[in-house]
């Protein structure tokens, strides 16, 4: 399993309004980076909220985690979140985004992206987007906050075999975060 995430809050903070998390099964895999509205204490409060909730759901499906979320973060200021289900047979992901997330999927030195739904989690959001993809060996999700410079990661930042994920995650954080933000980067090789 090679998968890392990187936060960094915004200059001057000293927690950052951006959290992630991710679970191995025996079946499936579940990432999950949640962005707080604002920074500081109160946004770091809803994001680890949103992984928590997605922590204690992790039999439901992707639909149904973010319902979960958007009840458990109604007492937050709310957050953008993105989540992925990854079927570990089939290599079948399930990828839902609400608010302003990045997904890219990196594949054979091309790259695609993934709609983000509109609205917060934790005060509502309509007609959520559940993609599909069926990633296979050397496939590269990357998933990040608006922290980031909205642009595709290059693949170089990926593709060094040394470097494990959680490297990559901090090189992309290091080289892409403006600065005007918290900021968090989760890095999934799959296969």
């Amino acid at each position: 399993m090679n998968v890392g995430i990187a936060t960094r809050p915004l200059a001057g903070q000293t927690v950052c309004g951006d959290d992630g998390a991710y679970w191995v099964g025996d079946e499936r895999i579940v990432l999950t980076l949640a962005d707080g509205l604002g920074h500081g204490p109160e946004a770091a409060r809803a994001s680890r909220a949103a992984v928590e909730a997605i922590g204690s759901g992790l039999h439901l499906g992707c639909a149904e985690l973010f319902t979960r979320c958007d009840a458990a973060l109604r007492s937050t200021r709310g957050a953008a979140q993105v989540v992925a289900i990854i079927e570990r047979a089939s290599g079948r992901g399930t990828i839902a985004s609400v608010g302003n997330m990045r997904v890219q999927l990196l594949h054979d030195h091309s790259h695609s992206w993934f709609a983000s739904t509109r609205g917060i989690v934790g005060a509502g959001y309509q007609n959520l987007d559940v993609q599909t993809v069926v990633l296979v060996s050397g496939d590269i999700l990357i998933v990040y906050s608006d922290g980031l410079d909205e642009q595709s990661v290059p693949y170089g930042f990926c593709s060094s075999p040394d470097v494990p994920a959680a490297g990559q995650a901090r090189m992309i954080l290091d080289s892409m975060a403006h600065g005007r933000d918290d900021a968090s980067v989760l890095v999934y090789h799959h296969g």
